[in-house]
């Protein structure tokens, strides 16, 4: 995990901190002077890839707050730049925070501008930071700090006076609804609880004043007043800090708050130094002061933090993605060897079974090419019924033809008999039926009334229109026979043998594709 460091700037000069869980360590102090600023990028230099938050505690900072119109976008952006460079003109270290919009009205947007006017203080300590290119997480402000944690420090239904002790001063934060209006700093020659209890007093009644000329607060009522210190501090403060008309003073305990954000070292006395330089490291406050240019670096580590995060999740992914598929594989190589087994047992038993059948005079591969011939025969052809039942139809449109025989098989061609013509190896049967050029052949004997006997005519009429009635493009229909001769060279007879006439007889050969 990153390291990150806290620099402390106020009057006296700059102090360095390493924080960690349980709150900030010093690890260094350098006086802005030639020499300090050496001391100071040899520290930076040694701990170039730590994070460092500066968080200022100084007299020189203006607020002003100002109601603007509500854009957004770029414009909002050059507005706010605009207003920024009016009430903070010559330095660099300003922001703009929102502080709602107006419910009536245009609806206008009201800002707290804030910006820390005494730029020299900080201009040597930060050419310092540019030239070692450490990564500067932002430039923030004691009362900013206080404003992140207003919701536990103070009362957001009512406007507040918050007065906070550290080796700069003695610094009071107004706070109206848990919202920052202003916050200023008095310094203090020596720091003592004495100096600090006066101190303490005069500035309230001042604070005051000021608060009821601005409105900010009603001029009768008292305002409510929170004093952060070590409670053995707290009755010096509160004989010369009491409530009066103007105030409404309540102390707070500066280590029961301490160890409450979870410091681990609780102060020793009134100063909050630590304490709120572990309240930045824990709660970083949304707005900072200062510009783009002097956080490059730390946007490029922000920058490759996202690049090697993601990249640290995609090498995630894949190794979970490696591991199911590794997990999946043995379990397919242990489906596989499970299938092997019992496919090696049915060959076992088949083997078993085929040496306990009697001997045939057919190979077994011929055998199952005619019992696969049968089942699909049996599968794909309905029987002699629909050809029979075509037939019926075509016999009840002509009652004068009397059916006599009929013979029904299957056949590789439809010119084959029933013995199957030339003979074919079961295989070619096999495929000749697979490839859909298997036939069902009927033979069909019928014949006419003995009235026809001697009319040719009407028998060649007859037997044409039957067939023309079988006859579909999927039966072929041939006429085996006629009911007399037909062949040149023969004479044309109606009578048999034995001379007597009788019922004229025809053949035809029906062939169905299957």
């Amino acid at each position: 995990m990153t390291a990150r460091r806290l620099l402390f700037l106020d009057s006296h000069g700059l102090t360095a901190y390493h924080w960690q869980v349980g709150g900030p360590r010093a690890e260094a102090t350098f006086a802005s002077d030639p020499a300090g600023l050496e001391a100071f990028e040899d520290y930076l230099n040694q701990r170039h890839a730590s994070l460092f938050y500066l968080l200022a505690d100084v007299a020189e900072e203006g607020f002003q707050i100002e109601d603007v119109p509500y854009v957004h976008g770029s414009d909002r952006d050059e507005m706010l730049k605009r207003k920024l460079s009016q009430f903070f003109y010559g330095t660099p270290l300003s922001l703009a925070m929102s502080l709602g919009r107006a419910k009536t009205g245009r609806r206008d947007e009201k800002f707290l501008f804030a910006g820390l006017t005494g730029y020299a203080q900080f201009e040597p300590w930060l050419q310092t930071i540019r030239s070692t290119e450490a990564q500067l997480a932002g430039v923030y402000s004691v009362p900013f700090v206080l404003a992140s944690q207003a919701g536990k420090l103070v009362d957001i239904s009512k406007p507040v006076l918050l007065m906070t002790v550290t080796r700069a001063g003695l610094r009071q934060t107004f706070f109206d609804r848990g919202h920052l209006r202003f916050s200023r700093l008095t310094s203090m020659s020596t720091g003592m609880v004495g100096e600090v209890a006066t101190a303490c007093g005069a500035e309230t009644r001042k604070i005051y004043q000021y608060l009821a000329g601005q409105r900010l607060i009603a001029r009768d009522a008292p305002l409510q007043t929170r004093v952060l210190a070590h409670p053995k501090h707290f009755e010096i403060i509160g004989h010369r800090c009491e409530t009066n008309a103007e105030r409404q003073v309540q102390m707070m305990d500066l280590v029961a708050e301490a160890k409450k954000q979870g410091l681990k070292e609780v102060p020793g006395d009134s100063r909050s130094d630590t304490l709120l330089l572990h309240m930045l490291a824990k709660q970083t406050p949304d707005v900072q002061f200062a510009p783009a240019v002097e956080r490059r670096p730390y946007r490029l580590w922000q920058t490759r933090l996202a690049i090697n995060t993601v990249a640290g999740g995609i090498l995630a992914a894949s190794l979970i993605y490696t591991g199911m598929q590794i997990f999946a594989q043995a379990e397919l190589s242990n489906t596989n060897g499970l299938l092997q087994a019992e496919v090696d047992l049915g060959k076992h038993r088949y083997n078993n079974m085929l040496k306990g059948l009697p001997p045939v005079s057919i190979g077994y591969d011929n055998l199952r090419v005619l019992t696969d011939r049968f089942e699909m025969l049996a599968t794909r052809s309905a029987g002699p019924e629909p050809m029979l039942v075509h037939i019926s139809k075509a016999l009840n449109k002509l009652p004068a033809i009397d059916l006599t025989r009929l013979d029904w098989w299957i056949a590789n061609q439809p010119n084959d008999g029933p013995t199957g013509g030339k003979a074919v190896t079961p295989a070619a049967a096999m495929q000749a039926a697979s490839a859909g050029n298997g036939f069902a052949v009927v033979n069909l004997q019928a014949q006419l009334p003995v009235a026809m006997a001697g009319d040719h005519r009407s028998q060649l009429e007859t037997v044409n229109a039957f067939a023309a009635m079988l006859r579909r493009p999927d039966i072929e229909v041939q006429i085996v026979t006629f009911p007399f001769e037909t062949e040149s060279g023969k004479s044309i007879r109606s009578t048999d043998a034995t001379g007597l006439a009788g019922p004229p007889r025809f053949v035809l050969k029906l062939a169905g594709k299957l």
